[in-house]
């Protein structure tokens, strides 16, 4: 099932609309609306789909920064570099380059992308768009900049977003695997970190190629974390879009999207002060990304499903958020849609690996775990409170109320002065009742 088919079907459960009869009795069990296809036989693994390299604005080579993200525990790289049409993304030389960076890091997933100037916006806003492997792989991206990016573009009166993504959808895919776009530091420029649920929603309309937010932004060490310098500030080092509950995300997943917004990235653009002071790939910003095979191909059908949670500062590892129902033939997990009889109740689960030092070798603890109900009246804080110290680390039993649920949920480790490290997981879809 396509993921806007799915969000149409979504709306409807939790409007609680259908043709047929409520699912009832006593043999009525819940089911899956929505699986990961290779649940159960893929794996966990570290990336980071947002860097830059002398292609654009970047320091380092994308050798380099391949190098690099394997020596801090990437198993996936996207090399993302801008799409202004003075740079060199998407030239042949970038083709080459990024070939030779996949060529020399065989256990690294290396996708290639671009930074996409969003229109009408001409620079302001960014998108990171990540193209299949293949025959077509470098023509799209080149093609793609040079049709669509509005930075300085002689053609921006008439460059429509929409029409880029249904472009990107029509001659992007290969191989059964689609391109991936995903809202880049979404808050950044914003009065209101509200303004995205408009963009969103809008570039939802035409197709499913936008996934969501960057919830966590990089450039986490610049004098404000993420490079914010508006009117709005990330929260906890988060888009306030994601970290704020009832904000954007929420009101989204309210609408039935499917929207990801457990997603950290570094934005690397170097690693000296002049540089920008970045950290390195995978160094403090994690997505950790469950994927059907360790392939460029595996991890954009992974961002796809949305099957990933996001982590600063290497504070959690092994994070499983689940659900569990009675006749699942497995627990959901994130990314994953499923329905339960009327009246039911399930079972949030959390399981975790607690590291005993953190990214910089430090003590490390995690202080509380948040779980995040979403209906279509209200956002609400279901339970918060410290983890379990061994086995499980969270357990809550959710009453699904007539017009289904969304649950998402975080770990936050708490720093005297803060910022706090947090970790995000992606949300599981919980409809009720229908057929």
């Amino acid at each position: 099932m396509s993921r806007r088919i799915l969000a149409a079907a979504l709306v409807w459960l939790l409007a609680g609309v259908g043709c047929g009869q409520a699912t009832r009795g006593p043999n009525a069990q819940a089911r899956f609306v929505r699986e990961i296809p290779w649940a159960g036989r893929g794996s966990w693994i570290a990336a980071d789909t947002h860097t830059h390299t002398t292609f654009s604005d970047g320091a380092n080579s994308p050798s380099e920064v391949a190098a690099k993200a394997v020596e801090f525990g990437c198993r996936a790289l996207a090399i993302a570099d801008h799409g202004d049409g003075n740079l060199k993304a998407a030239t042949p030389e970038y083709a080459a380059a990024i070939t030779a960076a996949r060529a020399a890091n065989p256990g690294l997933a290396v996708v290639a992308g671009l930074e996409w100037n969003v229109p009408p916006w001409a620079g302001d806003e960014h998108a990171t768009v990540l193209v299949p492997p293949g025959a077509n792989e470098w023509k799209t991206l080149s093609e793609f900049k040079r049709r669509f990016d509005d930075f300085n573009s002689p053609d921006h009166d008439s460059l429509d977003a929409l029409t880029a993504l249904r472009w990107l959808a029509a001659n992007g895919a290969e191989g059964g695997v689609r391109p991936v776009v995903v809202y880049n530091h979404p808050s950044r420029k914003d009065a209101k970190s509200m303004e995205n649920v408009a963009d969103i929603v809008r570039w939802r309309s035409v197709n499913d190629l936008v996934i969501g937010f960057e919830g966590g932004p990089g450039h986490q060490w610049k004098a404000g974390p993420g490079g914010y310098e508006y009117l709005e500030k990330p929260i906890d080092r988060w888009d306030p879009a994601v970290a704020r509950v009832g904000d954007a995300w929420d009101t989204l997943l309210q609408k039935g999207l499917v929207v990801s917004g457990a997603y950290a990235t570094s934005d690397f653009h170097g690693a000296l002060a002049n540089q920008g002071a970045d950290r390195w790939p995978c160094e403090f910003s994690e997505t950790w990304l469950y994927v059907p095979e360790v392939t460029t191909a595996g991890v954009l059908r992974a961002l796809a499903a949305g099957v990933m949670w996001g982590v600063h500062g290497h504070i959690a590892r092994s994070v499983e958020f689940a659900v569990e129902a009675t006749g699942l033939s497995r627990p959901a997990m994130a990314g994953e849609a499923i329905n339960v009889p009327s009246g039911s109740s399930v079972t949030v689960t959390l399981r975790m690996v607690v590291p005993e030092t953190d990214w910089e070798g430090q003590p490390n603890h995690i202080d509380q775990i948040e779980l995040i109900g979403v209906t279509k009246d209200k956002v609400t804080l279901l339970a918060t409170r410290p983890p379990m110290q061994a086995g499980e680390a969270f357990r809550e039993n959710v009453a699904v109320p007539a017009g289904g649920i969304v649950l998402r949920l975080r770990g936050r480790r708490i720093v005297p002065g803060g910022p706090n490290l947090m970790f995000y997981t992606n949300p599981i879809w919980i409809a009720a009742g229908s057929q």
